[in-house]
């Protein structure tokens, strides 16, 4: 049987977007923080008359904590206290530099901190705000002459407001962002549950159609077949076996007709009518076919613990063999089926082959059938919703085969557990 191979999902026009958007915006980042080191480096040792490790390092730092904070803004913030701290203490500025910073660091710690508010808690941007601003005012009265501290005074004025009124904009601007993703998450969940509940309406609907028509028909054939031995005299013991087994197995089919359509109305709450046949099942099901005529020796098991299977999968690989025995039934009549079980590298292998049974014309109708045939396209829809195959071919004999591989862990089952 060849194996299924996956195809590489495709790389969407809204992925590649966002890619692209990202990229600019890191982009933009590199190109901000480049700046502010070339013009903080040369401004720290001119006009701020600093030593070149200190204005080089404190530049250095300061614009690398602006690209920190757009990635770990906690630790960018951090980071960008320090030349704040370090700066007025080892600086002499010329002339009527700015103090206690330099424009290029007030514009950079304004940064850092609107950055911040953008990625981050609103508690995060308000302490590094409140931090900044504090370092300010005590430069002022640590680092500047008496009579001096105006100026500087003005400047921290200016920057606190400044900044403070940036963070709040793109504190405003974070959390319209989030509200926004909030929202559009709600309409995904409502739009889901409205589908859910079409999808259920039309599940109910399907299964009382199902019922009305298959139902009446089937409680037909079970009187019918039940009341023959009564209605017509001399039956033979034969024909009256015969009778009772197709009032049993009709009973059967209601059964699990019922237990189906419970099945369907109740599939979004997870709840089953009744119990599911599986393995513990099979001897009834082989014994059907035997009385139908076809020749079924013992399945062949080889490393199989049917006990350890799960039930969905043990259900799935029921479904199968039952389907294949029903069409070894209807197109080959007398033929063999030789049903055999095994496991590899996790994976339940169900395998129906019959041989031919003389009646070549029903064979080749079934060849010809074989991939529009609803048993064949129901076997298949069957296992690939566990994550399994079914491949189906004819046989060099004249037979028919019907090779099912299932994972022994349902892929649906897998996804409940992680959470998906």
């Amino acid at each position: 049987m060849p194996a299924d191979t996956d195809a590489p999902a495709p790389f969407s026009t809204s992925n590649l977007w966002r890619l692209k958007k990202l990229s600019w915006v890191w982009l933009a980042t590199a190109a901000v923080c480049i700046t502010l080191l070339a013009v903080g480096a040369p401004l720290n040792t001119s006009v701020y008359q600093m030593a070149l490790p200190f204005g080089l390092g404190m530049a250095i730092l300061h614009a690398a904590s602006l690209g920190l904070t757009a990635a770990r803004p906690v630790a960018g913030v951090l980071v960008s206290l320090a030349p704040m701290v370090v700066m007025p203490l080892v600086s002499n500025p010329v002339g009527a530099a700015p103090m206690p910073f330099s424009v290029v660091a007030m514009v950079t710690q304004v940064l850092v901190i609107c950055v911040a508010g953008l990625r981050s808690h609103w508690m995060v941007p308000a302490t590094a705000w409140l931090l900044s601003v504090g370092v300010g005012v005590m430069a002022n009265y640590l680092t500047m002459p008496l009579g001096q501290t105006e100026g500087a005074q003005m400047n921290v004025v200016i920057f606190a407001a400044v900044s403070g009124g940036l963070m709040v904009a793109a504190v405003v601007a974070q959390q319209w962002q989030h509200l926004r993703t909030e929202l559009a998450a709600e309409r995904t969940l409502t739009a889901d549950e409205q589908s859910r509940r079409r999808l259920a309406e039309e599940r109910t609907r399907i299964a009382r159609e199902l019922h009305d028509v298959v139902a009446h028909g089937m409680s037909v054939v079970v009187v019918q077949a039940t009341t023959a031995a009564y209605r017509h005299n001399g039956l033979s013991d034969e024909l009256k076996q015969e009778f009772d087994d197709i009032a049993a197995n009709s009973r059967r089919a209601m059964t699990e007709m019922r237990s189906m359509l419970g099945s369907l109305r109740n599939a979004g709450d997870g709840r089953e009518m009744g119990p599911q046949p599986g393995f513990a099942e099979l001897p009834g099901l082989l014994a059907s076919a035997r009385t139908a005529g076809v020749v079924v020796p013992e399945p062949e098991l080889s490393g199989v613990d049917l006990d350890s299977v799960g039930e969905v999968i043990a259900l799935t690989a029921y479904r199968i063999v039952q389907e294949a025995l029903s069409n070894v039934i209807r197109h080959a009549p007398g033929a063999t089926a030789v049903i055999s079980l095994s496991t590899a590298k996790g994976r339940l292998e169900v395998s129906v082959v019959n041989t031919a049974s003389g009646v070549g014309a029903v064979m080749a109708q079934l060849d010809r059938g074989a991939h529009v045939g609803q048993g064949l396209i129901g076997m298949r829809e069957r296992a690939t919703i566990v994550g399994g195959s079914v491949f189906c071919a004819p046989t060099p004999e004249g037979g028919f085969s019907v090779v099912a591989s299932l994972p022994l862990i349902s892929v649906n089952k897998t996804r409940q557990e992680e959470g998906l």
